[in-house]
């Protein structure tokens, strides 16, 4: 009988032990899992460019997900309590470009995190100067300026914040996340360099493919029936456009009158594609594509991707299909 009692009191012990064991080793675990840099991004494209960088030495969360709308996009209290309490390191585009960051950049030198400006170093698109460079006299003229004054500070300049539209703007952005990273991990700054420049050397194929169509091309221009975010794309190629809209999230519809205009305009010069953004169902593009020979095309702004699918890479390499067709 005593024995019994003893084999069944030996029995509890092993398991409690079993069970002690377990629960040291998932701690463990966590604790390691914790010791990786914790990145997040606000914006697709140094979302994924530090992804590509770290591989799996460190945790990369993108803050805006696929999908969301970054133009109007403002943080919940959730979305800061996330920043606050799990980053070491912050990547963003600069308060310039996005002006919504400003009060999480704040909160955040208050913790001493790791806060990168993705676009130092890279010369900004002034969308007013853009847009007197760029005036089309065959296209209807509208006044935006209200809105602009509604939205902004009359004395703050307006940027076009889509600088990775340059691919070699991806380049400094690249070299900006990666020295921030070898910085606060060292022991891996090779690994972590030998992925960036595999990775950049990508990017300069990217611009490379483009060169040489808009090179071969007699067709310099394209024409843009949605939201205009490609004041990079086009002034790294030096390439002339007809758009109905100026710049991205101009605010309202244009008119009918200068949708005509655009009309009229790529049937004047047979063009054979009209661009619209991602995550656009590209009303008005269809629209002009119903009275003209043009083809609609998306052209991506690659200000959002699927995580899970996409890269920067894979969606500019759609682009470079886009552009094929449309610089015939």
């Amino acid at each position: 009988m005593r024995k019994g009692i003893v084999g069944i009191i030996s029995f509890f012990l092993l398991i409690i032990i079993m069970i002690v064991i377990v629960i040291c080793f998932k701690t463990d675990s966590t604790i390691k899992n914790d010791e990786k840099i914790q990145i997040v991004a606000t914006l697709f494209p140094q979302y994924d460019f530090a992804k590509q960088i770290v591989g799996d030495k460190a945790d990369v969360k993108l803050l805006l997900n696929s999908g969301v709308e970054a133009h109007n996009y403002e943080p919940t209290a959730k979305d800061m309590i996330a920043i606050l309490n799990n980053s070491d390191m912050f990547l963003y585009n600069g308060i310039d470009l996005e002006p919504w960051t400003k009060n999480i950049v704040a909160e955040l030198k208050e913790q001493n995190c790791n806060i990168i400006n993705v676009s130092d170093s890279i010369d900004l698109i002034k969308l007013e100067e853009f847009e007197e460079k760029n005036i089309n006299s065959e296209i209807k003229l509208e006044d935006h300026s209200e809105i602009h004054n509604e939205n902004n500070n009359h004395d703050e300049e307006i940027y076009d914040e889509h600088i990775w539209m340059n691919p070699n703007n991806s380049i400094i952005m690249i070299d900006n996340i990666l020295n921030a990273i070898c910085e606060i991990d060292s022991k891996n700054e090779k690994y972590y360099k030998e992925n960036a420049e595999k990775y950049k050397s990508e990017i300069l194929n990217i611009d490379k493919e483009i060169r040489t169509i808009v090179n071969s091309s007699t067709q310099k221009e394209i024409a843009v029936g949605g939201e205009f975010a490609y004041a990079y794309l086009v002034d790294a190629y030096d390439l002339k456009f007809v758009s109905v809209y100026m710049n991205c999230g101009e605010g309202e519809d244009p008119s009918i009158s200068k949708v005509k205009s655009v009309i009229d305009y790529i049937n004047k010069y047979s063009m054979p594609v009209v661009y619209y953004e991602e995550l656009s169902e590209g009303t008005i593009a269809k629209m002009i594509a119903e009275e003209t020979q043009a083809k609609p095309l998306v052209l991506y702004s690659v200000h959002n991707g699927d995580t899970e699918k996409d890269t920067y890479i894979s969606l500019m390499k759609k682009n470079v299909e886009a552009l094929k067709e449309g610089l015939k």
